[in-house]
């Protein structure tokens, strides 16, 4: 898990790079060729997994998989306006609309203990916007937006999980972001420079990299011991953040984000509890 968030955390800054460069639809519509790439590829060399291709709920996965194509391009936008870290920082509230939503949508249990959680976490939101400072923009609210649409599509990718496989739930992500990335590519695509073909070419194969590993340690390890370790992303997020953007962590992005990584943590292990109990 801890390579797979070291993976998106550069993936991210080179997405910043290339989107600022750039446009930020290029560098999305890029990515998703090349993750449809992969997925083809892996057809070609093993028959056998053909049929992973066929789901129980098309019209679900389409569902989930147009969120995360909004989203991708919610975050990378965000990037280049609001910068890495702070992006990162209000984006790692995510585990928390994760449990608003799984109470919605997949009708999971609530305590007033868990709410109580959530409310903490928000309040580490909102210390790192700092609302009522001088710093505030309106713009504090698109990495927000992408939380939001990332934990909706986690909520309906766990849903789509009781009937397909995880390698199933991937390769409709893929193929219906190349979907939407083929639409827009007549009106985006411009020449690249040779100079950045081969950073290009990474954040393609980090793209495909990641979302393996992530799979891999899924099968691994249960999600709830797994997860807590997704928080790293924001480390390693900060780290490239200050050292290739020359960005600074504030004292509010330090307060504000621990506290919705104690929350978020708390709240995995909250669960896990109960589930041992009634085991």
């Amino acid at each position: 898990m801890l390579i797979a968030t070291l993976v998106f955390a550069t993936q991210d800054g080179l997405s910043r790079y290339l989107a600022e460069k750039y446009s930020v639809t290029l560098t999305i519509i890029l990515r998703f060729w090349a993750l449809a790439a992969g997925i083809s590829l892996y057809f070609f060399l093993f028959k056998k997994s053909r049929s992973l291709i066929f789901s129980k709920r098309p019209l679900l996965q389409i569902l989930r998989s147009s969120i995360l194509v909004a989203e991708i391009f919610v975050t990378v936008y965000s990037f280049t306006i609001v910068g890495l870290v702070a992006t990162s920082a209000i984006f790692s509230s995510y585990p928390l609309l994760v449990v608003i939503f799984s109470y919605f949508i997949l009708k999971e249990d609530l305590t007033k203990l868990k709410f109580a959680i959530v409310l903490v976490g928000f309040l580490g939101i909102l210390i790192i916007v700092e609302p009522g400072g001088d710093v505030f923009q309106i713009n504090s609210i698109i990495p927000f937006i992408g939380a939001v649409l990332f934990a909706l599509y986690g909520v309906l990718t766990r849903m789509a999980s009781f009937s397909d496989s995880s390698y199933t739930s991937l390769i409709w992500t893929g193929l219906i972001g190349a979907f939407f990335s083929t639409l827009l590519a007549p009106f985006y695509i411009i020449p690249i420079e040779k100079s950045d073909i081969l950073l290009m070419s990474i954040l393609c194969i980090l793209g495909i990299v990641g979302h393996f590993v992530l799979i891999k340690a899924f099968e691994f390890a249960e999600a709830a011991v797994i997860q807590p370790f997704a928080y790293f992303h924001l480390v390693f997020a900060g780290i490239i953040g200050v050292l290739i953007f020359n960005e600074s962590i504030t004292w509010p992005i330090i307060l504000g984000s621990s506290i919705v990584i104690f929350a978020g943590i708390f709240s995995y292990l909250l669960d896990n509890t109960a589930k041992n109990l009634k085991n």
